[in-house]
């Protein structure tokens, strides 16, 4: 019952801010060409709407794309939203647990086949299945809460989906974590940006010192999005040595690479959603982006990925943290220091003051 109160009362956080409603309902009254300024995109994330979302591919392709769901083989396809409709973009299928060859999550580049193309000045964006969320709901909810309390997360809404003018399905549209997402947020974009990507078949890795040879931190599993050729992987090496500073020197060392108490307060939303397959989740770190800032060596967390919220009000803020095979590194040496470890503690509770937060006409 707990569980099902949160999720009503995040709901009702979701559909009840009224300054940022405001905004976009007037930017619903814009009329924005498909090469426009990136903040009109706002429009395309309004998540106090139901979008409507329409694709026009020929139906072989669609059909080899659903019966080759496992692919990422893209097809040339038309987009149209509102009045709006981008021609010859491609999709593809996407997902790892959440693949369907009967509704496919797909991955939407506006840029494929052109690099100059754009919509909203937006190059891509995911349609998010919702496979493995029955609700369609801990995503959206988990992103918005990530904004609420100052962290890096994607914009969501829902829409309604028509291929061939037929309707898919309900889907979540996310923004992808890209260029254009670093610009909106940071104001710079030129830094290096890696996936976490975790191999299915792979151990879990738990920032654990693995040496001092860059392969074996990049590629895999620190994807390279931005600079692919020159990944600079050195970084990230540097970073995972740090966590292994003695106690005198870990907080100086660590201090170049992160902000502890960002990175504590990114762990302590997971937490708080009860979020299984995160940074302390049960198959190692999973889902999340990780950018490095220009001319820096300090990095930052991007939440990705939700599905797996929501494991009920039984889940443990110190689930995978302190003892097990899944103990993670660096949150163990970060919760050593009594003043870190109180920070966790009231992040907590400022997630719980922030779900609990009554908006305009709440009773």
């Amino acid at each position: 019952m707990k569980h099902i109160t949160l999720l009503a009362v995040l709901l009702s956080v979701s559909m009840g801010l009224v300054v940022n409603g405001q905004i976009r309902r007037e930017l619903l009254g814009i009329s924005p060409t498909p090469n426009s300024s990136l903040a009109h995109a706002d429009a395309f994330f309004d998540d106090t709407v139901l979008h409507e979302i329409r694709l026009v591919i020929n139906s072989r392709d669609w059909q080899a794309l659903k019966d080759q769901y496992l692919d990422n083989t893209y097809y040339p396809t038309d987009f149209s939203w509102r009045e709006h409709t981008v021609r010859n973009i491609g999709i593809r299928s996407r997902g790892t647990g959440s693949r369907s060859g009967i509704k496919p999550g797909l991955r939407v580049d506006f840029d494929r086949y052109s690099t100059e193309k754009k919509f909203l000045g937006l190059k891509s964006f995911v349609l998010r299945n919702n496979t493995q969320d029955p609700s369609n709901m801990h995503e959206r909810l988990s992103m918005l809460l990530f904004r609420r309390m100052g962290l890096l997360a994607s914009r969501e809404a829902h829409t309604k989906l028509y291929v061939n003018n037929t309707y898919a399905g309900l889907f979540t549209i996310v923004e992808s974590i890209d260029k254009s997402f670093l610009t909106r947020n940071l104001n710079e974009n030129d830094g290096h940006l890696y996936k976490y990507d975790y191999p299915a078949d792979g151990q879990p890795y738990l920032f654990e010192d693995r040496g001092s040879d860059p392969a074996s931190y990049v590629p895999l599993p620190f994807k390279p999005e931005t600079h692919e050729t020159d990944p600079r992987p050195e970084f990230i090496v540097q970073l995972v040595q740090a966590i292994g500073q003695g106690a005198a020197t870990f907080r100086s060392a660590i201090a170049e690479y992160l902000d502890l108490q960002k990175f504590l307060r990114h762990v302590a939303v997971e937490m708080f959603l009860a979020d299984n397959d995160g940074f302390l989740g049960d198959y190692g770190m999973n889902n999340y982006y990780f950018y490095r800032f220009e001319n820096k060596k300090l990095f930052t967390f991007i939440a990705w990925d939700k599905s797996q919220a929501f494991n009920g009000p039984t889940y443990s803020t110190f689930h995978n943290i302190g003892g097990g095979n899944l103990q993670n590194r660096l949150m163990s040496r970060v919760l050593a220091y009594r003043d870190l470890y109180d920070y966790y503690l009231d992040t907590l509770m400022e997630c719980v003051r922030s779900a609990n937060e009554l908006t305009a006409g709440d009773s």
